[in-house]
């Protein structure tokens, strides 16, 4: 059986009751917090929580940004890794989702070595390995809010190399 160990960058977590947030992650039938942009900043010591805190809720427009790939304020870093069998499910719990803000949902993987706390997620190189774009002329996210409650179920490569993974979602 291939294990694979991911912490997850969470995109979209925001500092404003207007927009989502993931705020639970379920990987492999296993439940993790995810960053709570209402409560976290707050606790001393900071909570480990299997996502990247912080968050930025405006779109980046400069396309050479180093935060183009996880975001503005992704600290602190992720206190929780989970251990995933390849093949298996990980499901993104939003807090909510703007129905306006229509589009694809997508998935993203990238290796790492070491410890994830000495990681710059600017050099990391992501692959896609999940995508709902628009069906029938319905967006994934539409699907998303109208049909599983604000979430969304992507599955892990079959075929991918054991290891150390950092997963975006967006």
């Amino acid at each position: 059986m291939r294990v694979v160990r991911v912490t997850c960058v969470l995109a979209l977590a925001a500092r404003t009751a207007a927009h989502g947030y993931i705020y639970r992650v379920t990987a492999d039938n296993a439940v993790y917090p995810g960053w709570d942009v209402n409560i976290d900043s707050s606790i001393s010591p900071t909570p480990a929580r299997i996502a990247y805190g912080g968050g930025y809720v405006f779109p980046i427009f400069d396309l050479n940004s180093s935060d183009i790939a996880c975001n503005r304020g992704n600290k602190p870093i992720p206190g929780a890794i989970a251990e995933v069998r390849a093949g298996s499910n990980i499901t993104f719990h939003w807090s909510q989702w703007l129905y306006t803000h229509k589009g694809p949902i997508t998935a993203w993987m990238a290796p790492y070595e070491g410890d994830i706390a000495h990681v710059n997620v600017n050099e990391l190189e992501f692959f896609k390995f999940a995508e709902e774009a628009i069906e029938n002329g319905v967006w994934g996210t539409v699907r998303m809010i109208n049909d599983t409650n604000n979430t969304w179920t992507a599955t892990i490569p079959a075929d991918i190399k054991p290891g150390n993974y950092v997963i975006r979602q967006e």
